[in-house]
């Protein structure tokens, strides 16, 4: 396909979010289907190998925002090396994440060739508004150059548009199915629950995960052991003393397969803050049966395919583990839900509804 695609995101290409994680899967399924794509992004370390469709521009700063730490650059020098990257690759369509934040997406609207169609992807959802509300001159003037708005979830949506009215299209989050994941394991001994994210961020409730533990372990002591995956293990050590915890640290995308593969559940009990939720959606595709959060990140898209518990309840998280750890076969038709849905959401599906966003929005230019 002839059509050269600048992808952008303001956050750190160092740090495995669901933003970069998306904006990756993006790049990588547009380059299989023949599309000349490439990539600018802050970077803290080199982590992408040399990619030659990669270039890193900023120097990253920590901004809290939302219940996370988020790392983005607020260098303006950046501006010089992306009006060079845009003159020298002059893409036919420039497609950012997150439109609002400054550097680079925003800027990168404001300097795309004037023929080329400008793409926002709005990914962030909150139980409140104030970022939007405070920042409504900034946002209505970065709405004002976008061809094409669209939100990875209908609460991405409901949050960009709170007070800022636009049409918006939904394209959601996706990733790479594995080929052949590993079947449930037969469990003789305690079930392994695996939890995956920023053991440091309390809205992805891991707090809630021990404090359930703690009750299980109370009821039916060795009945299942949590493994968590993630940085911020350091601050949680003494808290899980005596409990049946273990900690992996962070792990890199080709260690996913592995980490799932352990696991008998996975627990996602986050507090809110989630527009969609990629950990459960790839639990999911490795046919690992899924407890979560019933928040609306979640329950909008998981359509009866994981037990759903209310938000910051522990005693009922621990109740749904402990039906899961002792039902081999509510586990197996869980398993068999989540990989149907998971077949929905992958890049072989999703990535061709972006191509027809860039053909169909490039026509409305046009006109």
């Amino acid at each position: 396909m002839s059509l050269r695609v600048l992808l952008a995101t303001p956050y750190d290409l160092n740090v495995p979010g669901g933003v970069n994680r998306h904006v990756l899967g993006l790049l990588d399924a547009l380059t299989a289907r023949g599309v000349d794509a490439r990539l600018v992004g802050p970077a803290s370390a080199d982590v992408l190998g040399h990619d030659p469709r990669v270039t890193v521009v900023g120097r990253v700063s920590t901004i809290p925002f939302n219940g996370a730490a988020s790392r983005v650059p607020v260098d303006p020098r950046l501006l010089l090396p992306l009006r060079r990257l845009v003159r020298d690759f002059a893409p036919d369509v420039v497609h950012v994440q997150e439109p609002v934040s400054p550097l680079p997406s925003a800027a990168l609207l404001w300097l795309a060739p004037r023929n080329a169609l400008r793409v926002g992807t709005f990914h962030t959802y909150s139980e409140t508004s104030r970022g939007y509300l405070w920042a409504w001159p900034w946002a209505q003037a970065v709405w004002s150059r976008l061809h094409a708005r669209v939100a990875v979830s209908e609460p991405a949506r409901e949050f960009a548009t709170r007070y800022h009215r636009a049409a918006f299209e939904i394209i959601p989050n996706a990733i790479a199915l594995p080929a052949s994941p590993a079947p449930l394991r037969e469990t003789a001994g305690p079930v392994s629950v695996l939890f995956l994210g920023r053991l440091d961020e309390p809205r992805k409730g891991f707090g809630v995960l021990v404090r359930a533990l703690r009750r299980i372990e109370a009821e039916a002591p060795g009945l299942l052991t949590v493994t968590a995956i993630g940085r911020g293990a350091e601050g949680w050590r003494g808290e899980t003393s005596g409990l049946p915890v273990s900690f992996g640290g962070e792990v890199t995308e080709p260690g996913l397969a592995r980490v799932f593969e352990a696991a008998d559940l996975v627990a996602v009990p986050s507090m809110g803050g989630e527009s969609f939720g990629l950990v459960p959606l790839e639990a999911m595709a490795y046919r690992r049966p899924v407890v979560a959060s019933g928040i609306f990140g979640y329950a909008w898209w998981m359509e009866g395919a994981a037990r759903l518990v209310p938000p910051g309840d522990d005693a009922a998280l621990a109740a749904a583990l402990r039906e899961l750890a002792g039902s081999p076969a509510q586990r197996a038709d869980l398993s068999a839900r989540g990989a149907e849905v998971a077949r929905r959401y992958s890049w072989d599906v999703v990535v061709e509804r972006w191509l027809a966003l860039y053909q169909s929005a490039a026509r409305g230019a046009a006109t």
